[in-house]
Order: C-alpha cells, then sequence, then structure tokens
C-alpha cells in the first residue's frame, strides 16, 4: 500500500510509485464520476488559490508506448516528492480500496476532455 502525508495544511508528500495528477476543479467532477465507474476512486485533494484545482492520486504504472499527452491546465507529479500547494481539504478522503493507475485517470480525463469540446 502507498503512502501520502499532507503535511499541515500547506503540502503534499508522496512516496514512491504514488502520482498526483492536477485537474482543474470545473471539469474535477466528471474526471471523478468517470473513474467511479470504471473501477477504484482513489483519493482527491482540493488545492485552494487563485483557481481550485484537484489532485487525483493514483498509483504509477510505466508510460505505454503511444504516450497520451495530458491537456495543458492538467499537472502530473510522481513520488516521492513534496508538492508546495497551499491550501488543501479532502474531496474524497483516503480509504482502504486501491488506488486507480495513473492510465485510469488519463483515460477519465481524456474521456471527459471529448466530451467537452
Amino acid at each position: 500500500m502507498h503512502n501520502w502525508l499532507v503535511d499541515g495544511e500547506d503540502a503534499l508528500l508522496l512516496d514512491e510509485g504514488v502520482v498526483a495528477v492536477e485537474v482543474p476543479a470545473g471539469w474535477a467532477g466528471e474526471v471523478s464520476h468517470q473513474l467511479r465507474s470504471a473501477g477504484p476512486l482513489g483519493p482527491i485533494l482540493a488545492v485552494a488559490g487563485a483557481r481550485i484545482r484537484w489532485l487525483f492520486l493514483a498509483e504509477y504504472e510505466p508510460e505505454p508506448a503511444q504516450r497520451y499527452v495530458l491537456p495543458p491546465d492538467v499537472r502530473c507529479w510522481d513520488g516521492p516528492r513534496r508538492l508546495e500547494t497551499g491550501a488543501l481539504r479532502w474531496v474524497v478522503a483516503p480509504g482502504r480500496s486501491a488506488l486507480p493507475t495513473v492510465g485510469a485517470v488519463r483515460c477519465a480525463i481524456r474521456t471527459v476532455r471529448r466530451s467537452l469540446l
């Protein structure tokens, strides 16, 4: 099982093997819905700021041969790392279920982005 830690209320500590995918809050709820219908929905954090964004925590997996390019407003960080975030709150608190793979999160993003265009 992978670990992460909210350090105070302004940083996220990611262990090796954990990925944080940042999605704008305006359409992150749809990504969450897509993930829930496809399998496990891992922890999600909301990051306050000028633009609220959600961090989807996922399990690392090697990049596929045909790499999916993330939209310009989506960012991805691999652990181990300390992510300076500003104020955080749980949208989906950590549970006992497995983390989705980062590929599943990318697939949900791709599905939602297609419906928005």
